[in-house]
């Protein structure tokens, strides 16, 4: 039975407001979705395959005859001695009928480059979405830990509140104090740490949805489900369906064709032209005249220039191969790292929530018995900073399974509809 791990995690909606008025509200899809519109990277690799596919229309124009129209006009003495006025008008048609298979090997080749650049179109979308993805967890991260911070900062106060009765009635020491007071700046600077991370976080998304850099963020949340497919389901999807694969089978496809192009060299090459023209001393009285020839031209010796070229061609096509094998070995790597990391990270969110848990009644506990005179403030302070070490390693936990799903999902290289 196939094996699927979930977690739940928190998919985030996002409302970018500007000083005047708040937008409609964006989920993570909506962000990405923003990216693949507006985020320049993207934008240039498009317009790169844009550029292959003219290629590929040019590269089929050499199927096609060639037509060209010519004129003319010459003032030059004649046999008798006189100067004549001469007067041409001409139209020729070129067409190859045999290259050697050059001309199949060209449209090959575009079609190959038109693939190379939808496929590095695929690998940058891939990195633009994983970059979205991090700053849009990371602004719910760091809106936990703003969050986190001020409940702390409650809590202190009201610690604080005890342990000064306890000092004005003598059951408790100056040091004291002072270490609850240095506890309470402490979760003021978090907050203010957190505060400024965050606004760093949002000028990041804004940045890679082509947006005003400054522009305020806000997050809400609802639950959803991630699967994924057990770990050789996978990788197997990875080595066909990565974008860095399927780039380098494009290019060995190209290299294929560039060998045929080489070799083309080698046959002789046969083609059909055709013209018809008028010729005369005078402007509207010319005679007609055409010609019509077939031409074959058959190589002997070019210097060892194509024997050459043939090598080199066939000896790139063999350091495609090696090159496709040794991608295939690295993305196994990739996936089965990317899969270990998640499965650890969603361990680890169980652990830190057991002990998020544990600590909270260890501190309630703690803080009834200090009250009531029966511990110690040594042990209030140890189990308010585990609780308040736990709570960040719960929202720690949560933010990195996030990423390690999202880097998950980068290197399985799942083709979307």
């Amino acid at each position: 039975m196939a094996l699927k791990l979930h977690f739940l995690f928190l998919l985030c909606v996002v409302i970018l407001s500007n000083n005047s008025f708040a937008a409609e509200p964006l989920s993570l899809d909506d962000c990405i979705s923003l990216a693949r519109e507006n985020n320049a990277t993207l934008i240039r690799a498009k317009t790169a395959i844009e550029e292959a596919r003219a290629g590929v229309t040019a590269a089929y124009s050499s199927y096609y005859p060639s037509i060209g129209l010519s004129g003319g006009y010459r003032n030059e003495k004649g046999f008798t001695g006189e100067r004549e006025d001469n007067y041409s008008t001409s139209i020729g048609v070129q067409y190859p009928i045999f290259r050697g298979g050059y001309v199949r090997a060209g449209t090959k080749i575009a079609k190959a480059r038109v693939r190379v650049a939808e496929e590095n179109y695929r690998l940058t979308e891939s990195r633009i979405i994983l970059a979205v993805k991090e700053a849009f967890f990371e602004i719910l991260q760091k809106q936990e830990q703003i969050t986190l911070a001020e409940n702390i900062f409650e809590r202190r106060k009201e610690d604080i509140v005890i342990i000064k009765l306890k000092y004005d009635a003598g059951r408790e020491n100056l040091p004291a104090v002072k270490e609850a007071k240095a506890n309470l700046s402490q979760a003021e600077y978090d907050k203010m740490k957190a505060e400024d991370e965050l606004s760093l976080a949002n000028a990041e998304l804004n940045l890679l949805l082509n947006r005003p850099r400054k522009k305020k963020i806000s997050i809400k949340c609802r639950n959803k489900t991630l699967e994924f497919p057990p770990l050789d389901s996978l990788i197997g999807e990875a080595k066909t369906e990565r974008p860095e694969i399927c780039a380098e089978k494009a290019n060995r496809d190209m290299l294929e064709a560039q060998v045929s192009q080489a070799k083309s060299n080698y046959f002789p090459t046969l083609s059909l032209s055709s013209s018809y023209g008028w010729r005369g001393n005078e402007f509207l009285e010319q005679k007609n005249d055409w010609s019509a020839g077939i031409s074959l031209s058959f190589p002997i010796f070019d210097g060892f220039s194509t024997r050459a070229n043939v090598k080199e061609a066939a000896l790139s096509l063999k350091e495609e191969e090696i090159k496709l094998k040794e991608l295939g070995v690295q993305i196994e790597k990739e996936v089965e790292q990317a899969w270990v990391n998640w499965k650890l990270a969603a361990k680890k969110l169980e652990v830190c929530d057991e002990i998020l848990k544990a600590a909270r009644e260890m501190y309630q506990l703690t803080k009834l018995q200090y009250e009531q005179g029966r511990t110690s403030y040594f042990f209030l302070q140890q189990k308010e900073n585990a609780l308040t070490q736990a709570e960040y390693n719960y929202a720690n936990a949560l933010f990195n399974l996030h990423i390690t799903g999202a880097r998950l999902e980068k290197v399985w290289g799942r083709r979307e509809s």
